[in-house]
């Protein structure tokens, strides 16, 4: 006969035997439907400073509300404790359809929610959506196993699962895998912060993932003159994307998506890249050569403020998705037959290993690809480096 699950703990102190020194509480159990764990509740505030007395005193007062919460029995419906919250979890067509306001029991979506809308203000939209981007997807997989439940229950081995979860069925890197332990482990530090946890649970976990270089596989020739010619007449704005990346090194998920006219100037043949957008935080300048700023003159013709790659296939008020020209590029090269390992992203590691190729000095490169450090540009040194320095503008060949 199995053994009978207990549906209620009532709440007790927890006074370290009477050492004010030590971290008191009150510390109480139940179970809910549908829901596999007992919920364990603590409740720390007030109970950290005061004479003995006043501790005692504020302690009996929390048992004695919890224990008449209990026996109401509204814990089983979250009677008392429904919170209305802002889903920041919420993907942007969902919530431009039925609106992002909640109001539901405490659960993980919930607080980490709260945490996205409290960081929001304090990071740039880039940093923003990869915390988002981690903390949806790891929202999602405790919510595929019924642990959207309190975060108080949230333990190590939930961390363990996920991350493991990342590394063997997602297949990510283990650089990857550490970014996403980063994020989460500063969403429970915030949790701590507020006094509603006391133990982060991503401590002390080992490195999971697989070692692999990241790195996208620049094209060769033959490839680059096969897609410029199908890309080229049949999708113009796509065609541009491709270019701006291979001559300027501009990043594709944000700095170029998000273009806008008026970053160019097109008297000193210079492309300005606000810190909002750029990757590293900081205003950054990119010299234009010769053969990109000719495809650009016809922007003069269009507002400042319009987006250079606007959704409707010409600048416009709107920019796309964040996956619209990359998907848009895949299709032309699986068309073409070309390995899968060739991304859009690649166009701008093109880039580099033709400046390379033509003699461009090391640190002139990590300047052209704005890295911080000498180590990121190291990367595209593998080709054989010449020792005639010229100019980021002399390209020797086009696309």
């Amino acid at each position: 006969m199995g053994r009978k699950q207990t549906l209620i703990v009532y709440p007790h102190l927890n006074d370290c035997g009477g050492d004010p020194a030590g971290t008191w509480y009150v510390e109480y159990k139940y179970r809910i439907p549908n829901n596999p764990n007992i919920i364990k509740e603590r409740i720390y505030k007030g109970l950290q400073k005061g004479t003995l007395q006043e501790r005692y005193d504020i302690a009996n007062k929390i048992i004695s509300e919890k224990r008449e919460w209990l026996e109401s029995g509204k814990y089983l419906t979250g009677a008392g404790k429904t919170r209305v919250y802002m889903d920041e979890l919420m993907y942007n067509n969902t919530a431009r359809l039925y609106g992002k306001i909640k109001s539901e029991l405490p659960t993980v979506r919930q607080n980490i929610s709260e945490y996205l809308t409290f960081i929001k203000s304090l990071k740039t939209s880039v940093t923003y959506s990869n915390i988002q981007t981690k903390l949806r997807t790891f929202t999602a997989w405790l919510e595929t196993h019924n642990l959207n439940i309190d975060v108080k229950n949230i333990t190590r081995k939930n961390i363990i699962d996920f991350l493991t979860y990342l590394s063997n069925e997602m297949k990510l890197s283990r650089q990857t895998i550490k970014d996403y332990k980063q994020a989460i482990y500063n969403y429970f530090e915030y949790e701590i912060e507020k006094e509603i946890i006391t133990i982060n649970p991503v401590n002390r976990i080992p490195s999971l993932g697989q070692i692999v270089d990241k790195s996208a596989v620049p094209f060769t020739l033959e490839e680059r003159k096969k897609m410029k010619e199908a890309i080229k007449s049949i999708d113009p704005q796509l065609w541009l994307a491709c270019e701006i990346q291979y001559y300027c090194a501009l990043r594709p998920g944000v700095e170029l998506r998000l273009m806008k006219i008026k970053w160019i100037d097109f008297e000193k043949m210079q492309i300005r890249v606000p810190n909002e957008q750029a990757k590293n935080n900081q205003t950054e300048i990119v010299d234009i050569p010769d053969q990109l700023m000719t495809e650009l003159i016809p922007l003069k013709n269009y507002g400042g403020n319009l987006f250079v790659f606007g959704n409707n296939k010409e600048p416009g008020l709107i920019p796309y998705g964040k996956n619209t020209l990359r998907n848009r590029f895949n299709r032309f090269r699986d068309d073409l037959g070309i390995s899968k390992d060739k991304v859009f992203y690649s166009w701008k590691h093109t880039g580099a290993i033709q400046l390379i190729e033509n003699g461009l000095q090391p640190y002139v490169l990590q300047e052209h690809l704005r890295h911080k450090n000498f180590d990121t540009t190291e990367k595209y040194l593998k080709k054989r480096i010449k020792n005639k320095e010229k100019r980021v503008s002399k390209f020797v060949t086009e696309i």
